[in-house]
């Protein structure tokens, strides 16, 4: 990828997040570049092209944040939660307009399928390995922990929203975690709550702010 074309997807993902993806158009990712339109439509003729590049981008990303044979330790279980976290806030765009993305670009209504399902499968496997290390009960029932991944996923989505509408300064990363963490509670072993108090401390430590400028993607000009 040139570095223009770097520069213009980073600059379109800035916009995005900031005005949402229905507003932003072509002439104004080319002023933030300090570039012609015409100059960008060279790289990109259309939103749809530029949103399949952003799209491709957000996969590059993800694939080195999260492989997929990687597998979660308890010791590394907050860090993950926050990194994943962090991915949500940084491409905010794709969640919060997902609807108008897979009008402008229908394929990306797969990604989208596809990244819930992955989640899922992978709080699953982590739920076993849990059960499996000491940490949460058996299963209460067949398919249980399916549905309990589930809920997982859904407030992790959901908490992206209500901190798009109320704002980072009341919905923190913390809090998103602490959520995820209350979750699993009932499920925890003695072993499985002595990690728990071990958590809330560990995310009741963090310095917010200084996470949060590492999240943001920031214009990027020639």
């Amino acid at each position: 990828m040139k570095n223009t074309q770097k520069k213009i997807i980073n600059n379109a993902i800035f916009l995005f997040n900031k005005n949402g993806v229905a507003t932003v158009r072509i002439q104004d990712i080319a002023v933030l570049t300090k570039i012609s339109p015409g100059n960008l439509t060279y790289h990109y003729k259309t939103k749809k092209d530029l949103m399949k590049a952003v799209l491709n981008f957000l996969r590059e990303i993800q694939k080195e944040s999260f492989p997929p044979q990687f597998v979660i330790e308890a010791d590394s279980w907050i860090d993950l939660i926050q990194t994943y976290l962090r991915f949500q806030v940084q491409f905010r765009f794709f969640y919060r307009d997902i609807l108008e993305i897979t009008n402008i670009l229908p394929e990306s209504r797969i990604y989208y399928k596809n990244q819930i399902e992955e989640v899922i499968n992978f709080n699953v496997k982590g739920f076993q390995l849990a059960v499996n290390q000491g940490y949460m009960i058996p299963e209460p029932h067949e398919k249980h922990y399916e549905v309990l991944a589930a809920n997982t996923w859904a407030i992790i989505n959901s908490w992206l929203t209500v901190r798009e509408v109320l704002g980072e300064k009341k919905i923190s990363l913390p809090r998103g975690a602490k959520g995820i963490l209350e979750l699993l509670y009932p499920y925890l072993t003695i072993k499985g709550k002595e990690f728990y108090h071990q958590a809330k401390e560990q995310i009741h430590t963090l310095v917010y702010t200084e996470m949060y400028r590492k999240e943001e993607l920031t214009p990027h000009n020639p």
